[in-house]
């Protein structure tokens, strides 16, 4: 093996090490001061590891955010996969645009075991490391696409950080940084997929495109309407209007939450929105 591979297992190795002495909530402190994935003194090396304890592995970066939590904690999001645990019932129909490197892809198709999942990720480096998740879990209920959902069949631009990039999740259609550099995509609208691929049922709908979920609400109006998903949506400023996002979902007939570490909380007006991971769940 290289140098600089031995080199950075033995220090992520050794952080783990230390890591396990501490309290939980000083974890992550530790674990960062000892391998901080957003250092240029750490090159990142690819491993595949455990990905909680439920038999499913993940190849992962350890310079990459996602990667690097995957590999001390055993998962990214806590809170994000206990909403999906409660909500994704064994047969459902989940739609995940801006599946990344496929992390709760792979838990999802955990939870849709005699269902179906659609990932949609753009950024070709991430989609590689996407396809391979999917391989070697040997997932047959998951289908992956490197394209973006949006308001039209078209094809866009979208800014892509380097693939050393810490966290190259942040690729977006509209948020544009020194580091970025354009690249075309292929965007379909979720109303002309679903229509395509003749899908009887949407059940369950997860977006976190870095503000382009408006877009995604505007091409899957027959969709929502038709199927009433549950929809899971990052909501931050500057990447989203939150009001109007919140607008929109109000106006199909949901009731809007905030995701919340043990519990989530409805937001029942304009002047409850926060910032977050939101859940919207329709209202008969």
């Amino acid at each position: 093996m290289p140098l600089t591979f031995n080199k950075e297992l033995t220090k992520l190795n050794r952080a783990k090490s230390i890591m396990a002495l501490f309290p939980g909530r000083a974890r992550f402190r530790i674990a960062k001061a000892l391998y901080d994935y957003q250092s240029q003194n750490i090159h990142g090396i690819d491993l595949v590891v455990p990905l909680q304890e439920n038999g499913l592995v993940c190849f992962i970066n350890t310079k990459d955010l996602i990667g690097w939590k995957i590999f001390f904690f055993g998962e990214y999001e806590a809170a994000t996969n206990r909403i999906l645990a409660e909500y994704i019932k064994s047969d459902d129909v989940v739609i995940e645009a801006g599946a990344n490197m496929g992390s709760e892809t792979l838990l999802i198709s955990r939870l849709a075991t005699t269902g179906h999942v659609y990932g949609f990720e753009p950024n070709p480096y991430v989609f590689e490391r996407l396809k391979i998740n999917v391989s070697i879990n040997e997932l047959k209920n998951v289908e992956v696409y490197d394209q973006a959902l949006g308001e039209k069949d078209c094809t866009v631009q979208f800014n892509i950080y380097p693939k050393d990039f810490c966290n190259s999740g942040m690729s977006s259609k509209y948020m544009e940084t020194s580091q970025t550099r354009k690249i075309e995509v292929i965007q379909k609208t979720l109303d002309s997929f679903v229509m395509e691929h003749n899908l009887p049922k949407v059940d369950f709908i997860k977006m976190d495109i870095q503000g382009a979920e408006m877009d995604m609400l505007t091409g899957a109006q027959n969709t929502i309407s038709t199927h009433k998903p549950t929809i899971f949506t990052e909501a931050c400023r500057p990447y989203n209007d939150t009001i109007a996002l919140y607008g929109i979902l109000k106006g199909y007939g949901y009731e809007v939450c905030l995701i919340c570490e043990k519990n989530i909380t409805p937001m029942n007006s304009v002047a409850e929105i926060k910032d977050g991971n939101w859940l919207a769940i329709y209202k008969k």
